[in-house]
């Protein structure tokens, strides 16, 4: 059997939609952040979830009503998801903001952070010891007696380009066989 390549694309298309409804929660806004600069560094987690009292933590899959979520996206563009409204995207990306997302992705830093040549080693930036531990989780099954339920599926795509998007690597390629079992994604 050969293995699809476009299946992590499909993967993602459907993780951002998921990943949206998720930040962008009754109560919460998405706000981007833009620079003419580089300010922000790249941590190898991508994410930072910062709490009301400013420190970094690890959090259940549950976004906690407090927790802000800082992603740069670049060294000169941050996402932001969060309660609150006091960002201003027209102000742009400030420097004490973009200490706070810079923080961010030290804290939640496995293995590295990335900052472009151009940009200087941000003031006061300090890498952790150790990166941050997440307690394996303790799972426990047992065998049940009832008769299996549906076959797992996808749920429907509700936005248009989304849908559009994932429709384009749903189609086998010409010149290659389909993938047994695929069925529609």
């Amino acid at each position: 059997m050969i293995a699809d390549p476009r299946s992590a694309l499909r993967a993602m298309i459907r993780a951002s939609e998921r990943t949206h409804d998720v930040l962008a929660a009754p109560g919460r806004r998405l706000v981007v952040l833009r620079s003419a600069v580089p300010m922000l560094v790249l941590g190898d987690s991508g994410v930072a979830l910062r709490r009301k009292d400013g420190t970094f933590g690890l959090t259940p899959p549950l976004l906690p009503e407090k927790v802000e979520v800082f992603a740069p996206l670049s060294p000169t563009c941050l996402l932001i998801s969060t309660p609150r409204a006091h960002y201003r995207p027209q102000q742009g990306l400030t420097r004490r903001i973009a200490a706070k997302a810079n923080a961010g992705a030290a804290a939640w830093c496995q293995d590295a952070v990335y900052r472009p040549p151009s940009m200087p080693w941000p003031a006061r930036l300090q890498l952790p010891g150790a990166p941050l531990v997440v307690r394996p989780p303790r799972l426990t099954a047992a065998p049940t007696q009832q008769p299996p339920g549906p076959a797992p599926a996808h749920p429907e795509m509700s936005r248009s380009e989304l849908r559009d998007l994932l429709d384009q690597f749903a189609h086998t390629p010409a010149g290659q066989p389909p993938v047994p079992g695929r069925g529609r994604v």
